[in-house]
């Protein structure tokens, strides 16, 4: 059972529109061939699809049908183990990724948008419960 702070920390995450991408879980197929897998519902945060992230965030490269402006939601499970965040690695810090995702022309602008608008203490919040993951 979540404690009260889990709990506000996932409406922070809410509020600051983080789950429209790094959506918290998703059921897998039923019908999965492995039964184990099948039906199970996975916390991933993360919606497995193509976003414009805008110009600042561009690679230079194409990826299948994906431009060099475009990535796959990346899911924030697991997140706590990592060294460096966001595809090219220049976010060190849960903070510097979403400032990053605050590009005038990147699809994420207004969840940055959103978060900056959070007291710094409802930042904190969110920011712990993120690394938390």
């Amino acid at each position: 059972m979540e404690d009260l702070a889990q709990v506000y920390a996932r409406a922070l995450f809410e509020v600051a529109r983080c789950g429209v991408c790094h959506v918290p879980s998703f059921t897998t197929d039923p019908k999965f061939p492995l039964r184990a897998l099948a039906g199970v519902k996975a916390e991933v945060y993360t919606d497995l699809l193509l976003h414009d992230m805008g110009e600042a965030m561009s690679d230079g490269l194409n990826e299948e049908s994906a431009g060099p402006r475009e990535f796959r939601t990346a899911p924030l499970i697991g997140l706590r183990f990592l060294p460096s965040l966001l595809h090219d690695g220049r976010a060190k810090s849960v903070r510097e990724a979403i400032a990053a995702h605050g590009a005038p022309d990147s699809e994420a602008r207004g969840s940055a948008a959103a978060f900056s608008k959070l007291s710094e203490l409802e930042q904190g919040e969110l920011l712990r419960f993120v690394e938390s993951l």
